[in-house]
């Protein structure tokens, strides 16, 4: 989730934070209820991707092992950094090139448990109107295509899919659009083609009025880790107990998701604006305990290579290597 409503640049975003902060006196958020059980928020963009943690709260695996989790909604990755770096919030979900840009600015983050990884699925997809001349990777060159951040996971993995099938992405253009827009956007031709998630990849195909172009996430490599939990060094260093507990709890939630399907979309209406019906049809992400540090250097290469980056940042240090 890629999802990711990524509105707010990381330093802005940290610097509006800190500002509430010392205005407000906010504490950090991780406290003990008694002697044994650790009271821990985590922030989180509510997507389908954060399935396995709000399955693994239910399910008591996280209880299990003395923390009471409460996950903390919020508009995009950018704010949850500033949160977690801040100190208001302990753990945070991202998507993972938010995570790499925000080290290679120098923000002290560590993955603590893996998010989500591309299904070979229509789970992240570009989609073009049905009657269009769009049919294939190779006609999205010269046109416009939406995306909800300029400066993500979305634009990085589409060129590095584009330049796999041949394409000259230096004619792409692309435009900033919320995901719950992609729908409308593309009905009215203010853009060529979308790039959306589920729940909105399932939104566009319902209405049966677009066409499936691309699937970028499988092209730029199987099992493309998409998203992570992270925390700040200094937690990472201070708590390191806490972190090692949430990360045994996360990653018995997220090999649960993983073969419990049924589950997930049963869980999803009780934290994302979907129905039953809608959630019984929606494609998942694939879950897994690997948050994939090689594929991550990869990543980090690709952001280098599109101008997202200045530096490849230390993916060894960001993981915990």
């Amino acid at each position: 989730m890629t999802w990711g409503y990524d509105v707010i640049p990381v330093r802005r975003a940290l610097a509006t934070l800190l500002s509430a902060l010392l205005v407000t006196g906010a504490a950090a958020c991780s406290d003990s209820a008694d002697d044994s059980v650790t009271r821990l928020e985590v922030g989180v963009v509510p997507v389908i991707d954060v399935a396995p943690l709000y399955l693994g709260i239910a399910k008591g695996f996280f209880s299990s092992r003395k923390l009471e989790v409460t996950p903390k909604p919020s508009q995009g990755g950018s704010i949850i950094i500033a949160a977690v770096v801040a100190g208001s919030q302990r753990i945070g979900f991202s998507n993972n090139t938010s995570l790499l840009i925000a080290t290679a600015k120098g923000l002290p983050l560590r993955i603590v448990a893996a998010g989500n990884q591309a299904s070979e699925g229509d789970y992240a997809a570009v989609f073009a109107p049905g009657d269009s001349a769009i049919g294939s990777p190779a006609d999205l060159a010269g046109k416009s295509i939406a995306v909800n951040n300029l400066n993500n996971v979305g634009p990085l993995s589409i060129n590095a899919a584009l330049q796999a099938s041949g394409v000259d992405i230096a004619r792409i253009k692309y435009v900033e659009i919320p995901f719950p827009d992609m729908a409308a956007a593309l009905a009215q031709r203010r853009v060529d083609a979308v790039f959306a998630v589920e729940p909105f990849a399932s939104a566009i195909k319902a209405a049966g009025d677009a066409k499936l172009v691309l699937r970028p996430y499988p092209l730029v490599a199987p099992h493309f880790p998409v998203a992570s939990y992270f925390t700040s060094e200094s937690f990472a260093a201070s708590d390191p107990d806490v972190v090692d507990r949430f990360r045994q709890g996360m990653n018995e939630s997220l090999a649960y998701a993983q073969s419990h399907p049924d589950e997930v979309r049963g869980i999803l209406p009780n934290y994302v604006k979907l129905t039953p019906e809608v959630a019984a049809r929606v494609v998942l992400p694939e879950w897994s305990t690997d948050v994939g540090a090689p594929l991550l250097r990869r990543t980090a290469e690709l952001a280098l290579k599109y101008g997202y980056l200045k530096t490849v940042p230390d993916v060894t240090r960001l993981v915990g290597g």
